[in-house]
């Protein structure tokens, strides 16, 4: 009953029956209490125009009218219609009319008021001046018709109170429903909206003007809320990639700074093994200057010259990685030709089964770089290609091309800066790479290969050659699905660091 009552429906009748319960009764007894004194008035002052003209009857009496005369005036006064006592005082005598008994003719009382003296007849007295002596006609009416009406007035007037009530609570009920059904509409529509349907707009089918201006409220409300959710929404995607780009930045830079310390500590041990290998170089070049050439010794110790040729290539690529050789001699020219070249002799070290396919495009920007370690990096880089490759047969692609970097690679890799680079790709249809694999493969010494069939510096040159030439190095590997190298190198002029 309370939850009813709480309703905009509820409370409009509560209110209605609550106005009308203060207003209806005083409202009635004044209807009642007006028609009741006006239909009195017209009553007295009919009956006192019908006593008039049975004065005025009188008045034109001979004096000596006989007393049945008076009698039968007296009896026409109460059959002309509500007459209940009629009599006349002569000279000290009281004639009354035939219709009347004995009791009625000592009922009579004076009256000067509707209802007074409470017997149901109304009685008034009028001097008549007609007859022979002084005289008074006395008559009385019946006053119980009135009542009778004023009863009926009352019930009338009660069935048409409570018509008016309950129509008055049907409006109202209608009334009620015009504004509570868009009310319940926006209702639905806001939980529909709590519920995820943002979309849902809210407006109700309604002319009503405080209607409209509420919808036009929640209307602009739920744009706001909208926008602001939506803003929300960008803003922690934003958040969640600044942070994933900056954890796999910071991973980035702890493997960069690791290479560095390998680097480091590589160029170190490099140094250190050259300042043994020269003496051991110059010694072997004594001796075998001493010795003559058939000489058995002399064919050893050239044995070891050449080992120790090889030992100090492998330093030389240590130093490589370690960025800690001698002053290589940068040139600013085109790479296309220095990558035709490494081809050819590519071409000539890789088996005849593999299907080498080479796009290299003469359109390229010049870059500022060393060739030698140009053609170093895509020797490498296809040696890589080679070994990733089951039973010597798969295919390698090399291509050469101009390309425009984004913002959202560069943002991933800390030394690639948007605009155009010249891209060196290196790709295979090998066995793939692992993720864990992909951290380690620029680390010095780190192989897949079987013992003996490589020393794990290949990568690790090309990394410190292309961080050499301001470049970046971009990996794309999975298991079983082959490999692909990125080489990006700015164009000369576009940032000029050594």
């Amino acid at each position: 009953m309370a939850r009813h009552l709480n309703t905009i429906p509820g409370r409009l009748v509560m209110m209605l029956l609550l106005i009308h319960a203060l207003l209806m009764p005083p409202l009635f007894y004044a209807i009642s209490g007006t028609v009741e004194s006006t239909m009195k008035d017209i009553f007295i002052d009919k009956l006192r125009n019908v006593a008039q003209i049975f004065v005025d009857r009188f008045d034109t009496l001979e004096p000596e009218a006989s007393e049945q005369r008076i009698v039968e005036l007296l009896d026409s006064a109460i059959l002309s219609g509500q007459g209940r006592y009629a009599a006349v005082d002569i000279g000290g005598r009281t004639v009354t009319s035939s219709l009347m008994t004995a009791e009625d003719a000592a009922l009579f009382r004076e009256d000067f008021a509707f209802g007074e003296n409470g017997d149901d007849v109304y009685y008034l007295s009028l001097p008549v001046s007609g007859l022979a002596a002084p005289a008074v006609l006395k008559l009385g009416y019946d006053e119980s018709p009135i009542h009778e009406d004023l009863d009926g007035i009352r019930r009338t007037l009660i069935y048409v109170l409570s018509a008016y009530l309950l129509l008055t609570l049907l409006v109202a009920g209608l009334v009620s429903i015009t504004v509570i059904s868009p009310l319940r509409w926006l209702q639905s529509a806001s939980r529909a909206i709590s519920s995820g349907d943002v979309d849902r707009e809210l407006r109700p089918d309604s002319r009503l003007a405080e209607i409209v201006a509420l919808s036009d409220d929640l209307e602009r409300m739920r744009r706001n809320l909208v926008g602001i959710n939506e803003r929300l929404r960008n803003e922690i995607a934003e958040r969640e990639q600044a942070e994933a780009d900056r954890h796999r930045l910071e991973e980035q830079a702890h493997h960069n700074q690791r290479l560095r310390s390998l680097g480091t500590l590589a160029g170190g041990v490099a140094h250190e093994f050259n300042n043994v290998l020269q003496p051991m170089v110059l010694y072997l070049d004594l001796a075998l200057e001493d010795l003559p050439p058939d000489s058995p010794i002399a064919k050893n110790l050239a044995r070891v010259q050449e080992l120790a040729g090889r030992a100090k290539g492998l330093s030389q690529q240590i130093l490589t990685f370690s960025r800690q050789d001698s002053n290589p001699r940068f040139v600013t020219r085109s790479i296309a030709p220095v990558a035709e070249e490494a081809i050819t002799m590519i071409r000539a070290l890789l088996p005849a089964t593999l299907d080498l396919r080479v796009d290299i495009s003469s359109e390229c920007s010049p870059v500022r770089c060393v060739p030698e370690q140009i053609q170093q990096v895509l020797v490498n880089l296809c040696n890589n290609a080679y070994q990733a490759l089951a039973d010597d047969s798969g295919h390698v692609w090399v291509s050469l091309r101009e390309v425009p970097v984004s913002e959202q690679l560069a943002g991933g890799h800390p030394n690639l800066e948007t605009g155009p680079h010249v891209v060196l790709e290196v790709r295979d249809t090998g066995k793939g790479m692992d993720a864990d694999t992909l951290e380690r493969i620029f680390e010095p010494f780190f192989t897949t290969q079987e013992v003996g069939k490589g020393t794990g510096l290949g990568l690790s040159v090309v990394h410190g050659i292309v961080k050499r030439h301001d470049g970046e190095i971009v990996v794309e590997s999975e298991p079983g699905k082959g490999t692909r190298f990125r080489i990006f190198l700015p164009p000369a002029g576009h940032d000029e660091r050594s």
